[in-house]
């Protein structure tokens, strides 16, 4: 399957119900058993989901959390336990964005998510070559670490990297990417990227060739959160890197012991939230069998550049696009949201010159 992508920066402005408290950014490892889903959701309401896990099971976990709309759709990369539940996903909340790499990796639940992709007519998401991407969910920062070439023979190499900023907050996302991807980063990419995070998630499920001490010791995390499923096949998370983390001194939670594991910060201070809410124990084998693909499926080209929604500080009478540039400088808790322009231009705002709402 040949696809041609290009995507900049994004800005995601579309106004949801948030359910933390004001000023609270919440990131929730979702028990789902053998795999990976991550939910973010921005102190306006903004939310991304990074990976379903692997099977339908995550629509029932995002009912319990009042999802009602998503904005941001990550597939870190194209394995099963990663992305068995994502056309699920897409067909009921059609989220505006879907970030992918370009890797030919493919089978039958890949096809599957191509198609829900095209039906729901989403705009396509590509980490960059050479530099970061940068995404900006309300006034939360994803930054999409630079993507090497394609490993043909370890998807799990093909892996997206992430990295929430949230004024002093941080969580580092980075799918199921062993030694080969790392050590790339560590050549090719910006060190702000991967160094002293709040957060991080063990790659691939706590495996041993999913975290290093190199790599500790240049993150820095302040706790590590393992995503697997109780008594999987893989062994995961495998005892050298508990090990590891328990020498470095690592507090380490886990899907498979704790359940769903929620992180909530205000940007300065953070605290963890457990909970079972029926989440399926499964001790499915992950992982996806290669195939050849049964329908000629493409993604869409993306835009050069997408703005939804509109923004403005509480100290300025101008109102921008929310990919402008300068709406990019407003301050968290100055940030005012608007649905539409007309809305903007009833709160007595004036259009911004330079993007021209």
């Amino acid at each position: 399957m040949k696809r041609t992508l290009l995507a900049a920066g994004v800005a995601l402005a579309v106004v949801l119900t948030a359910t933390a408290r004001a000023g609270d950014v919440t990131v929730s490892f979702l028990d789902v058993g053998q795999g990976d889903a991550i939910l973010i959701r921005s102190p306006e309401g903004k939310t991304a989901l990074v990976d379903t896990g692997p099977s339908n099971g995550i629509m029932n976990l995002l009912r319990k959390k009042g999802v009602e709309s998503i904005d941001l759709v990550v597939v870190s990369h194209h394995h099963a336990d990663h992305i068995n539940g994502m056309a699920a996903v897409i067909e009921k909340y059609k989220p505006k964005f879907y970030a992918d790499s370009n890797s030919s990796h493919t089978s039958t639940a890949y096809q599957r998510l191509l198609e829900a992709v095209d039906r729901a007519g989403c705009k396509l998401v590509e980490p960059k070559k050479d530099s970061e991407r940068k995404i900006q969910l309300g006034s939360v920062l994803l930054r999409l670490f630079p993507q090497p070439g394609e490993d043909k023979k370890n998807e799990n190499n093909n892996s997206i990297g992430i990295r929430l900023d949230y004024d002093e907050f941080s969580v580092l996302l980075t799918g199921d990417s062993e030694q080969v991807e790392r050590a790339w980063w560590f050549e090719h990419a910006e060190a702000s990227l991967y160094r002293h995070v709040t957060i991080m998630k063990a790659a691939h499920h706590g495996s041993r060739n999913g975290t290093d001490e190199g790599w500790l010791k240049a993150t820095r995390p302040k706790l590590v959160v393992v995503s697997c499923g109780e008594g999987n096949s893989y062994g995961h998370p495998h005892k050298n890197t508990l090990n590891l983390l328990q020498r470095l001194d690592v507090p380490v939670k886990r899907t498979d012991v704790d359940g769903t594991i929620t992180i909530e910060s205000d940007g300065k201070t953070w605290k963890v939230h457990v909970s079972h809410l029926g989440e399926h124990k499964g001790k499915e084998k992950g992982g996806s069998e290669a195939v050849r693909p049964t329908m000629n499926t493409k993604l869409p080209s993306a835009v050069d550049s997408i703005s939804v929604g509109y923004v403005a500080s509480k100290n300025s009478q101008v109102f921008h696009k929310a990919g402008c540039k300068s709406a990019a400088k407003i301050l968290a808790k100055n940030l005012v949201q608007y649905n539409s322009r007309d809305e903007a231009v009833q709160a007595g705002k004036k259009p911004c010159a330079e993007c021209g709402p």
